[in-house]
């Protein structure tokens, strides 16, 4: 029965936070505690410290205050509500709390967490751990809910949820379930699966820690990849966009040769800088313009690598956060995507290898460009200091060497 000083609903709420402190669930990965219960003679801890910890604070209503500074009446009211748990021990004084039951070895207590617990995806970048719970609490006892952060950037959720289960035979069970959480089918794995996965990431996320040499670090869950459906047709945006594109003149690398072909190509060019005024209002056209529009209410865009005619490209942001935001509307949205004009677009995170191998390809064409551009500036330096002597060149020679495409596009003329 909760005390005077404590309401119902704030009772309720530090006692299950207790619990879970001292939880087998807990225990086993929390350092900080964990250390406290061994450097106690009788295994248990101030209650004054749990209740400066953040949730506990939140929980009863106090400031930043430091373990020394919860109020007296405070500790005697938590006190009073902890010794109804059947967990938790607290002392005579009133001034401790522990388990009532002895700790398991470590890594036995690890292992049966794991064995217990399910991982599941995708949940929306905000997705509240009370919701999840209450989701998975409607066909079996939940012990907790855990919501892991990126690899690199741990203050924002990963999009997999833990969630351990009071029995291994509830786990197990739910393995085999087909569920469906706010309009997305849940992909349930075991969580030892979950932490392969997670420790690939992790050792990619360090390389270049130990040999620059291996792979420069390159920015962790920024990218979105899509593909662009129809959605009168479902057909793709590439066959829809090229037809068209065709008829008009204008299109990218994949257009139909023509009877007059060379002349068809150069019309192709010229078209092709102003497709973005010709197409702007067509709604068969998606366009990089279109695509930001759409996207940017998410975040900060920084680019749109996508050609017009093709149906697959990918939305740089600049924080993880909202290419978070990005999905979740993907997913929540009823037509099973984002749309851009008659199109949906589908998304798809990218991380691991792809991830790693878009930045990879990023910056080996940027660091082409830079060259190119050395090179340029190398060949106009020459022709400034050494005009005339065994060392001039001709203008001819200048040309064909620092612009090979023009040279090429004039000798096929």
């Amino acid at each position: 029965m909760a005390t005077p000083s404590l309401s119902e609903d704030t009772a309720k709420a530090v006692l299950r936070q207790v619990e879970f402190y001292f939880s087998d669930s807990n225990i086993p990965r929390d350092d900080f505690l964990k250390k406290k219960i061994s450097e106690s003679e009788d295994g248990m801890v101030s209650l004054a410290l749990i209740c400066s910890f953040s949730k506990m604070r939140g929980h009863l209503n106090l400031k930043a205050v430091k373990a020394d500074d919860v109020p007296e009446v405070t500790l005697k009211a938590v006190a009073e509500t902890l010794r109804t748990s059947s967990s938790l021990k607290v002392s005579e004084d009133g001034k401790k709390v522990g388990r009532s039951t002895d700790l398991l070895d470590p890594d036995e207590m690890i292992e049966q967490l794991d064995s217990r617990t399910v991982a599941a995806s995708p949940f929306e970048y905000n997705v509240q751990r009370e919701d999840v719970e209450a989701f998975f609490g409607k066909y079996a006892k939940v012990n907790s809910v855990r919501l892991p952060g990126h690899v690199t950037h741990k203050k924002y959720f990963c999009g997999t949820a833990l969630i351990e289960f009071s029995a291994e035979e509830d786990a197990q069970r739910f393995l085999e379930q087909s569920l469906v959480f706010a309009g997305a089918e849940l992909e349930l794995k075991p969580k030892k699966d979950f932490d392969a996965l997670r420790e690939e990431e992790e050792e990619a996320a360090d390389v270049g820690d130990y040999d620059s040499n291996v792979e420069e670090k390159y920015p962790k869950g920024l990218l979105v990849a899509f593909t662009l459906k129809s959605i009168s047709a479902g057909d793709s945006q590439e066959q829809n966009v090229s037809d068209e594109l065709t008829k008009e003149g204008a299109t990218g690398s994949e257009q139909k040769t023509t009877e007059n072909d060379n002349d068809s190509k150069e019309k192709i060019d010229d078209k092709h800088k102003s497709t973005a005024s010709v197409y702007k209002d067509d709604m068969n056209v998606v366009l990089r313009e279109d695509l930001k529009d759409v996207f940017q209410k998410f975040g900060t865009v920084k680019y749109v690598d996508f050609k017009v005619g093709e149906d697959k490209g990918y939305i740089r942001f600049d924080a993880p956060e909202a290419a978070q935001k990005a999905r979740a509307a993907a997913v929540l949205a009823k037509e099973g995507g984002l749309v851009v004009k008659n199109f949906i677009a589908n998304l798809e995170p990218v991380t691991g290898d792809a991830e790693r191998e878009y930045w990879s390809l990023l910056r080996g064409n940027q660091e082409k460009h830079r060259e190119n551009k050395r090179f340029q500036s190398r060949l106009l330096r020459g022709g400034k200091h050494y005009k005339g002597g065994k060392h001039a060149r001709g203008r001819e020679n200048d040309s064909s060497r620092g612009r090979p495409n023009k040279a090429k596009r004039s000798g096929s003329a």
